[in-house]
């Protein structure tokens, strides 16, 4: 009895590539450890954000990065609620229109939505 081995057509560089074996495996990314922000002179209390709670409803790293958010914690500038409100940052998606597993996801301006992420001590 013959054994085959696997064989694959890889897209490298827009260059389709046969080889034989198992294709390279695909690295998963290791979600980040929840992290908090400095809390503001106006703040109502400390946000921790947490990758684990998003990536569970949005699946997608994508979802944020790069386009509102760069990888690297702390170069897409301070995160502040003026800019969240005019639809930046968290107020991408947390604008009370965009539907994820369809349900409309929080607005920040709403005051009754304050403690969601501004946790009291």
């Amino acid at each position: 009895m013959r054994r085959l081995a696997l064989c694959a057509l890889v897209l490298v560089s827009g260059v389709a590539v046969w080889f034989l074996g198992a294709p390279p495996a695909v690295s998963q990314i290791k979600v980040p450890a929840d992290f908090a922000f400095d809390q503001g002179k106006d703040s109502p209390g400390p946000v921790t954000f947490s990758h684990e709670q998003h990536k569970a409803k949005v699946e997608k790293c994508q979802a944020c990065h790069v386009q509102v958010f760069k990888m690297k914690k702390g170069t897409s500038g301070p995160l502040t609620m003026e800019k969240m409100k005019a639809g930046a940052q968290c107020g991408t998606c947390h604008n009370g229109k965009t539907e994820i597993g369809g349900k409309a996801v929080f607005t920040v301006d709403d005051k009754a939505n304050c403690e969601r992420c501004h946790k009291k001590k």
